[in-house]
């Protein structure tokens, strides 16, 4: 792999650890919690399945930033913009007005692969504070946002990239992680970071921070005797 392609990872584990320090600190928040429901919510039934397209957001953080870096390094660093506008914004919100859902779900009653998946993210996210908005909505939205904007990208893969980022707003509704109103809400989110993004110079200032860095990869060499 390239050394630029390497740089580029970093940059996105950077915003990764970024995003998971604001999320565990908000967690801390003092205030009353509000338990978030709708009736739609109640309606909908719970996949098991869908959770396949909750763990893709994992990869969606590293492969979204290497698509663009790879057609348009402008692009890049636009993304982390909007992202780290929505990351803060989002922690405000979180701070102010916590909130968390009832599951309603009884995990014993499913048997599949796909449940064990469930359980797993319902283990690492108990308590599931922090739910409006929700920050697996907010970067896939980011990205269909991005991936639009790269022209040279081929329909048929934009396609793709775009269904799966729905794929995973669809999920967090269907394994029970989130109700529509923490969809809505990150879908505002963005459009008040892309907003605030158009009015400042964050993304060129982001940009400089990055063209400064940089790092060396050693290769070892092993020197063998005959």
């Amino acid at each position: 792999m390239k050394k630029e392609y390497i740089k580029v990872l970093i940059f996105a584990l950077a915003l990764i650890a970024f995003e998971s320090a604001i999320y565990m600190l908000c967690k801390l928040s003092p205030l009353k919690i509000t338990v978030l429901s709708s009736t739609f919510d109640d309606k909908l039934p719970f996949i098991p399945i869908f959770s396949i397209f909750y763990y893709l957001w994992y990869i969606y953080l590293f492969f979204i930033p290497l698509i663009l870096y790879h057609f348009n390094k402008e692009h890049l660093f636009k993304y982390a913009s909007i992202t780290i506008f929505s990351i803060i914004i989002g922690g405000i919100i979180f701070v102010l007005f916590p909130t968390t859902i009832n599951r309603g779900v009884n995990l014993d009653n499913y048997k599949s692969i796909f449940t064990y998946l469930v359980r797993f993210i319902y283990f690492t996210d108990t308590p599931n504070y922090c739910c409006l908005p929700s920050m697996h909505c907010a970067l896939s939205f980011i990205a269909i946002y991005m991936i639009l904007k790269v022209k040279d990208l081929k329909l048929p893969y934009k396609l793709l990239i775009i269904i799966g980022a729905f794929g995973i707003i669809a999920s967090t509704l269907f394994i029970k992680q989130h109700v529509i109103w923490d969809v809505i809400a990150a879908l505002v989110l963005v459009v008040v970071s892309i907003i605030i993004d158009r009015f400042t110079k964050f993304n060129k200032f982001i940009e400089k921070k990055y063209e400064s860095f940089d790092f060396h990869i050693k290769k070892q060499t092993k020197n063998h005797e005959k």
